[in-house]
């Protein structure tokens, strides 16, 4: 008849709507360790994505700057469009890069 009387008076749902203190506090400590781990994931990816992009522009620029100064290429007049589009801040690279390329196709 005891094991009745505890079941009964045992209130389990004061437990879920307030847990204790200690498992609130553990609940709090593992989602703050995930946020943390998850943010700091995507930061790392973030950043070594914008160091790749920002390579990759740099070598595109540096090969646009040579091919500008190649005069004896027969793609010169397609760099000299691009890079003065770029470098006078008409439009970005990639617009100016598209730009000249149909320019350029369509002759």
């Amino acid at each position: 008849m005891s094991i009745i009387y505890e079941l009964l008076f045992f209130d389990n749902r004061h437990k879920i709507i307030f847990p204790s203190s200690d498992r609130l506090i553990n609940h709090l400590f593992v989602v703050l360790t995930f946020s943390f781990a998850f943010i700091s994931v995507a930061e790392i990816m973030y950043w070594l994505y914008k160091k790749e992009y920002l390579r990759a522009k740099a070598k595109y620029l540096r090969e646009l700057i040579d091919q500008k100064n190649d005069s004896t290429s027969l793609n010169e007049p397609f760099y000299s469009c691009v890079y003065e589009k770029w470098n006078s801040g008409e439009m970005p690279l990639i617009e100016a890069n598209t730009m000249c390329s149909l320019k350029f196709d369509q002759n």
